[in-house]
């Protein structure tokens, strides 16, 4: 039983945050041109039949040695984030580590979400099941 309560839960929080990314970018539309004000969000999580980061190349990740460098959390570093891949591996690719948010275990399972911060408002979220990418989602990144 309490297992179905801890699904259940990690459903909600699901559905609240799709809701409220539905949202925030709808305000965006609507609000004009300031990102601060009205960032533009978007929720993907990458398949293996639709994965516009194949075509990313990975040696552009490795040519940058810091963020600061680098410039921060970009498209083409979130683009370069697939499904099932480690916390590490994430990490590697946007070289910041992640905020944990929140922690939840349903069953045999450990569900993770991390949040890594850009320098302005731009912002990744990323959900671990077992240490594997399962969902990831962005805001204002260019």
């Amino acid at each position: 039983m309490k297992n179905l309560y801890n699904i259940g839960f990690v459903v909600l929080v699901l559905v609240v945050l799709g809701c409220n990314c539905q949202r925030i970018k709808e305000m965006a539309d609507q609000g004009g041109t300031t990102p601060s004000a009205t960032p533009y969000v978007s929720n993907t999580s990458t398949s293996p039949t639709s994965s516009p980061a194949a075509t990313a190349s990975p040696t552009n990740s490795s040519t940058t040695s810091s963020p600061s460098s680098s410039g921060g959390l970009t498209m083409a570093k979130y683009d370069q984030i697939q499904d099932d891949m480690s916390y590490r591996q994430v990490v590697d690719i946007l070289g910041v580590e992640g905020e944990e948010k929140s922690s939840t275990k349903v069953g045999n399972s450990t569900i993770k979400t991390f949040q890594f911060k850009g320098k302005g408002y731009e912002y990744i979220f990323c959900n671990f099941t077992n240490d594997k990418l399962t969902f990831k989602s962005q805001a204002n990144l260019k």
